[in-house]
């Protein structure tokens, strides 16, 4: 007996109508928002970006069934990160806040350029129904089967990305080996000149040549940072509060010597976002003479040692168990120069009440701290009269600076001046006209395609032109260390100058400027070091 299996039927349920049923009010607008971004400040972008906001604008407020959810916007800020970008993280949040259905956005590319992090992002917003529409691939997230196409679109934006990368790395690698200094546009005082050229801000400079004067008088930078906020200077944003870790940064800056050291930092991965010091990972170049100078080259050498000075003093002071030690304290000069001669601890301040009477004095700040039996020979200096053994010493030392300063100068004049025949006038003259006979013959030898005809011509040419070059760089170094020397000398002068106009009075901040260090060698000796590399013993009376 056989069976016959029934007959497989399907039977259709049609969809319900997803309009308003009759009677009912009608179906609530999509809230329709756009993200519009340009990668940089340039004016073609941003033109381009006041043009997408427009369009966004008009085309969401003229489909009636739409409601306007804002415009949210990022402008001149890179797409290889979303937490960078302040509009596009605003726009999230309102979606989480349930104020947005759908956004409108130009491209991938504009939404953004790391593939993991679009892909995840489309997937959230779809998990709470919102949809993204992306004009230029044509693509809706709201209608997509699979992410295969967005995540294929943002590869390819990504790839993109990483080449404009590379791309700008290389230029910039050429840019560095030419000698090509480009500055910030906010960094204090330098200003864009005629032509954008980079040019002096008079009224910052001398804000940064008086950081660095009171920097070498011994000013600490919390103490340079209240100074200028007492005098309500503000800084390059326009703040009127200062950072001391800016102004360290800003003493130790060799672009306001009129060098530039290139590639100091570099960003180690596309989507890192941070940028990393240079510790030899890369080359870097040091481009001299490539800016307008706002702080001499003497000076700004003289606040790098000072500065290398202080650090040490700190290294030494974090091992210490006296904490005391090696810190620079800014209030006294000799806190920071007067050196135990027997242990080698700094001296420190301090006062003697006998009989009612107070006395300052000066001890080694071991034999304070731990008694005679780690440093039992080192003397006690009343500082009325170490004083005026440091003035005494500075004016023994440089007396003939002062009185005989026109003689000195004229001696040196003779000690620099080129041993060239001729001068520096022709032999300028006789390189550019050598120059240019090598051009020319260059240019025969091209032109005929024989070097030979031309070989001996052009090698007595360069035998001539390269010690006349070597000759010149002699003149120029000459110059420069002629430069030193004179500011040096002129330094000097301008202090003694001021010490006579005091009386010959000590005073904390010009022992700073011309000592370096003062060892105790007994009660009646000091050994002074002076910033030249001189030293001098002085008797204490």
């Amino acid at each position: 007996m056989s069976t016959t299996s029934p007959t497989r039927t399907v039977t259709v349920i049609p969809a319900k109508p997803q309009g308003p049923a009759p009677g009912q009010p009608a179906k609530k607008k999509l809230r329709v928002a756009a993200y519009c971004r340009v990668s940089t400040d340039k004016d073609e972008q941003l033109n381009s970006f006041e043009v997408q906001k427009t369009y966004y604008t008009e085309k969401i407020t003229s489909n009636p069934d739409w409601k306007m959810a804002g415009i949210f916007a990022d402008e001149g800020v890179t797409g290889t990160s979303m937490k960078k970008r302040d509009g596009f993280m605003r726009m999230l949040r309102h979606c989480r806040e349930g104020r947005i259905d759908m956004i409108l956005v130009k491209s991938v590319s504009r939404f953004g350029r790391n593939t993991v992090e679009v892909v995840r992002t489309v997937r959230s917003l779809r998990e709470k129904n919102i949809t993204v529409l992306f004009e230029k691939e044509n693509l809706n997230t709201g209608q997509m089967t699979s992410e295969l196409m967005l995540a294929f679109f943002s590869a390819f934006s990504q790839s993109e990305s990483e080449s404009t990368r590379g791309n700008i790395i290389r230029g910039n690698a050429m840019a560095y080996a030419q000698g090509k200094v480009s500055i910030s546009p906010i960094m204090f005082g330098f200003k864009r000149g005629d032509n954008s050229e980079i040019a002096i801000d008079e009224g910052q400079a001398e804000v940064v040549r008086m950081i660095y004067r009171d920097y070498l008088d011994g000013m600490t930078p919390g103490d340079i940072k209240k100074k200028l906020e007492k005098l309500h200077i503000k800084t390059a944003f326009g703040h009127d509060t200062w950072n001391t870790t800016v102004i360290l940064a800003l003493l130790q800056n060799e672009k306001y010597r009129g060098d530039a050291l290139l590639q100091k930092t570099f960003s180690p991965s596309l989507f890192s976002n941070r940028s990393k010091v240079n510790n030899g990972e890369l080359p870097k170049f040091y481009v001299s003479n490539c800016l307008p100078v706002i702080v001499e080259p003497d000076l700004w050498q003289q606040v790098q040692e000072e500065v290398a000075r202080r650090r040490a003093k700190r290294a030494s002071t974090e091992k210490a168990k006296n904490p005391l030690e090696g810190r620079h304290r800014g209030k006294y000069a000799l806190s920071d120069i007067l050196i135990c001669g027997k242990c080698g601890s700094p001296y420190r301040r301090t006062t003697w009440a006998k009989k009612g009477k107070k006395k300052v004095v000066w001890r080694c700040g071991t034999r304070l701290d731990y008694g005679t039996q780690f440093c039992n020979e080192s003397p006690t200096l009343e500082e009325g009269a170490l004083h005026t053994a440091i003035v005494n010493g500075i004016m023994n030392q440089y007396i003939n600076v002062s009185t005989d300063m026109e003689l000195l100068k004229a001696n040196l004049d003779r000690a620099l001046a080129p041993q060239v025949p001729g001068g520096e006038a022709d032999i300028r003259t006789r390189i550019s006209e050598l120059t240019q006979q090598k051009q020319d013959l260059v240019a025969r030898c091209m032109e005929e395609n024989d070097i030979t005809k031309y070989e001996l011509l052009l090698t007595k040419i360069v035998e001539e032109l390269e010690p006349l070059k070597q000759r010149l760089e002699g003149i120029e170094s000459q110059r420069k260390d002629r430069a030193v020397t004179e500011s040096r000398m002129a330094e000097i002068d301008e202090l003694l100058k001021q010490f006579a106009e005091r009386g010959l009075e000590y005073d904390d901040i010009l022992t700073r400027r011309l000592v370096s260090a003062i060892r105790v060698k007994s009660a009646d000796e000091i050994e002074i070091t002076f910033k030249d590399g001189k030293t001098r013993t002085e008797q204490i009376e």
